[in-house]
């Protein structure tokens, strides 16, 4: 579903498994990536209101001679103690939140409507580690899961980061298995063979999301050229409950005229049981409507 002319893509998966790998690849194909990882970095940066928060919560010890956090240092210590993982995510994470908001609301102020009618869409990818874990994948369009054996992801981690084995089992466990994250996924991107086999799932992906969108402004369009059908299209998206309550009525008005055709009943009976069927359908519609 497009929302005010942004289609935003959530990507995830676990450390070391590929997804910086996938969102370049999307920038290339023109989408505009919003790094949460990098903003997790940036929005704790010497001097801002969250670094102070983590600083208060943790202590001076946590800090490099120039004031900014020893993030390896503090990052091995935090990823070896789930409680104070959990503690340093409740800071962060809020701050990461609004600030991928505050971008996103800034690429909704350059989408403009072009001469013929149709919405320009533009495709913004989301990408964070913590992204369902955060909740902020509700805010996205769909999601998709980047995966790999796990054996690779421990290569990925000693070879590029310098950890011992050992470091980078913690840091794996230390998050929920990919299963999890699969199974809420709309597109699993399997990472485990060459650039070329990930390029090829990233091009089928978004080959599918171009031509849904297309077909999307054709729809609209088509809509817009009959008036009618586009007002009736706009009261159903205002006013789902609405139009529950009046296919409901409808509904159970005529099943009752068509079951009741032979009964004696005086005319006043039949309109008291239409009404009721009325009420009966708005009734129903308001318990569907219970969260």
């Amino acid at each position: 579903m497009v929302r005010e002319g942004l289609y935003i893509i959530g990507l995830t998966g676990n450390i070391a498994t590929g997804k910086s790998v996938v969102a370049a690849m999307l920038a290339q194909l023109g989408a505009q990536v919003i790094d949460a990882d990098a903003l997790a970095h940036q929005v704790t940066k010497a001097g801002t209101p969250t670094w102070q928060r983590v600083v208060d919560e943790f202590g001076p010890d946590i800090l490099q001679p120039d004031g900014e956090i020893n993030r390896a240092r503090f990052g091995a210590w935090v990823f070896a103690n789930p409680e104070a993982l959990t503690r340093l995510e409740a800071i962060v994470h809020p701050a990461v939140i609004a600030e991928s908001e505050r971008l996103l609301q800034g690429l909704l102020g350059k989408v403009t409507p072009p001469a013929s009618g149709s919405t320009e869409v533009r495709v913004v990818v989301l990408e964070a580690i913590k992204l369902i874990e955060s909740g902020m994948y509700r805010r996205c369009d769909e999601l998709w899961v980047v995966t790999c054996p796990r054996e690779q992801q421990v290569q990925r981690l000693t070879k590029s980061r310098g950890l011992s084995v050992a470091e980078a089992e913690l840091r794996i466990m230390a998050q929920p298995p990919q299963g999890e994250k699969i199974a809420l996924a709309d597109v699993v991107i399997d990472n485990s063979g060459d650039l070329e086999q990930t390029r090829a799932q990233v091009l089928r992906e978004w080959g599918r999301i171009q031509k849904a969108l297309h077909q999307g402004d054709a729809t609209e369009e088509r809509f817009s050229k009959g008036g009618y059908m586009s007002s009736w299209r706009k009261l159903v998206d205002e006013h789902p409950l609405l139009t529950m309550w009046a296919i409901l009525a409808i509904g159970m008005v005529v099943i009752f005229l068509l079951t009741s055709r032979d009964a004696d009943l005086l005319p006043s009976q039949r309109l008291f049981m239409a009404v009721a069927c009325v009420l009966l359908a708005g009734l129903c519609t308001w318990i569907i409507s219970w969260e």
